[in-house]
């Protein structure tokens, strides 16, 4: 029912030529496929897509995707795929070209696109998982929810590049392009499970974000938000931060929403890029005037020990409320905790091979994280990881 392929993506025809091997019978119910930017390129020339699958949903990721097959070098010109072959269950795939002020409308329309595909318009998915450019996941996820409800999860990745130079792309299985929102709904015949995380810790320094100008934060208790967020660097410290990109400089030490389900305290990351010259300082997710805001502290050792943290966590889930063992997951891992650990990576995937042995999955690395807490609530957030997983066929439990 799962398979984890790499394939060859030098360039269209080899890529047709892999798939064309791999794929001698019925086409996949779904395959959702991830790479580097130049493998990604390779499926805009690829002839009849729908022979292999009947449903796709791809994007970029950060420097190329890691997988229980192993983890892609930056000169690695393939594409990591996972297939699922479900006869009994309902796939659909829909997507749209993102145009700004109207976001939420076209996410509506396109999951309500994505559930007649799927053939099931008076019943709810199981699970909606979308892939997206990044700058618009708020309003995604509210759109979504305006047709769906509160309560389905929602997980995914925005696509990511190697250079931060928005040259990420997206694919729906008809086109390649640098904007769509591809969204794809899942009924499938196997149990779920989910758990979306982070690996960092908050530190005694918090206050009330009083004034915003879209996804830059430019006021912190009625003061500059840089003068407030460099005074709890210094605690550290720490150098103070200067306008300009701060992407690697601010990943150990980004802002944290604390939030609570069921009494238990868990925190949404945002991750600072940009600190502007009026000290306005520019994140990668939403924070509201009235957000509590505080210093996250975060170490290469806890984000190589995270990862398999959330599937464990995930697969404990899927055991205690489905009674079923895990068969395959998909990963989804931010590119900025990916980068600061590139030296260790291999050990963050013997990790996720050692808490999935034998069981195929795939990591995106991606430039923001959207994921269900366990409040029941889908939220989009940085520096997160999130983990699905399928549990085995009824049969194979038995």
């Amino acid at each position: 029912m799962f398979k984890l392929l790499q394939i060859d993506a030098s360039n269209s025809q080899t890529l047709t030529a892999a798939l064309q091997s791999a794929f001698t019978g019925e086409p996949a119910s779904l395959l959702i496929a991830s790479g580097n930017v130049a493998s990604m390129q390779a499926l805009q020339g690829l002839s009849t897509p729908e022979r292999y699958a009947r449903n796709w949903i791809a994007c970029s990721s950060c420097l190329g995707a890691a997988s229980s097959a192993g983890v892609d070098q930056s000169s690695d010109r393939r594409l990591t795929l996972m297939a699922i072959t479900d006869p009994g269950g309902s796939y659909g795939v829909a997507s749209v070209a993102q145009t700004e002020g109207l976001i939420a409308q076209q996410a509506a329309a396109t999951v309500q696109k994505a559930i007649a595909r799927a053939g099931r318009p008076a019943e709810l998915p199981a699970l909606i998982w979308c892939m997206q450019a990044p700058g618009f996941e708020e309003q995604i996820i509210t759109g979504i929810q305006q047709v769906v409800g509160d309560q389905v999860p929602i997980l995914g990745g925005s696509a990511a590049d190697d250079e931060v130079t928005a040259s990420w792309c997206q694919f729906d299985g008809e086109q390649l392009a640098r904007d769509l929102l591809v969204i794809a709904v899942l009924y499938p015949t196997v149990a779920i499970s989910s758990y979306f995380s982070s690996g960092y810790s908050n530190q005694p320094f918090s206050g009330t974000v009083t004034a915003v100008n879209g996804r830059r934060v430019v006021e912190i208790d009625r003061k500059n938000a840089l003068q407030v967020y460099n005074g709890w660097l210094q605690h550290y410290g720490l150098p103070a931060q200067q306008p300009g990109q701060v992407i690697s400089d601010c990943t150990f030490y980004p802002l944290g929403r604390q939030l609570a389900a069921r009494d238990i305290p868990f925190s949404l990351l945002s991750l600072p890029t940009h600190i502007h010259p009026d000290g306005s300082i520019e994140t990668l997710s939403e924070i509201q005037p009235g957000d509590v805001v505080t210093l996250m502290s975060g170490s290469k050792e806890q984000l190589v020990r995270r990862a398999s943290h959330v599937v464990k966590v995930a697969s404990d889930n899927l055991r205690l409320r489905h009674d079923t063992e895990p068969a395959a997951a998909l990963i989804v891992y931010c590119a900025g905790c990916m980068l600061v650990l590139r030296d260790q990576i291999q050990q963050v995937q013997q990790s996720l091979s050692e808490a999935l042995p034998d069981i195929p999955y795939l990591v995106a690395f991606t430039f923001g994280e959207q994921g269900c807490f366990a409040d029941g609530y889908n939220r989009h957030g940085n520096l997160m990881i999130s983990a699905l997983l399928f549990g085995r066929p009824q049969q194979e439990n038995l």
